[in-house]
């Protein structure tokens, strides 16, 4: 087993037995069990799917890199739109549930842009 897959099992593990001992204060409890969790599940996928085998080759990188960089295009475009929003003033929004909406758009173009490109045949771009 890769140190890898066994520091994220452990840390899991003491994050969520962590997360028990400190339920008094609920906001903790949650955070840490939230973290604790998807830490354990992770490196438990990952063992399970990689083993000790190589988890990244080329291809991946060129899929990973390149879905990367649109989606950072996309973003860069959609703060430029939403900073003409803002000066023109036709609605009234909040920095933070603008940067919210960032935040998940380029959460999912990413993802969706890694789907994209690791369905297509050939990568030259």
């Amino acid at each position: 087993m890769k140190k890898r897959h066994l520091f994220g099992i452990v840390g899991g593990v003491a994050l969520l037995l962590g997360s028990f001992a400190s339920r008094f204060d609920s906001f903790s409890f949650t955070v840490m069990l939230a973290a604790g969790l998807s830490l354990l599940l992770s490196s438990l996928i990952r063992y399970k799917r990689y083993g000790d085998g190589p988890e990244q080759d080329e291809r991946t990188k060129k899929i990973s890199y390149t879905a990367l960089a649109a989606s950072f295009q996309i973003a860069l475009m959609a703060i430029i739109l939403l900073w003409w929003i803002n000066y023109f003033n036709p609605l009234r929004a909040a920095i933070g549930d603008l940067l919210g909406i960032l935040m998940l758009g380029m959460i999912f173009l990413n993802i969706f842009f890694r789907f994209y490109y690791n369905k297509k045949e050939d990568l030259m771009i």
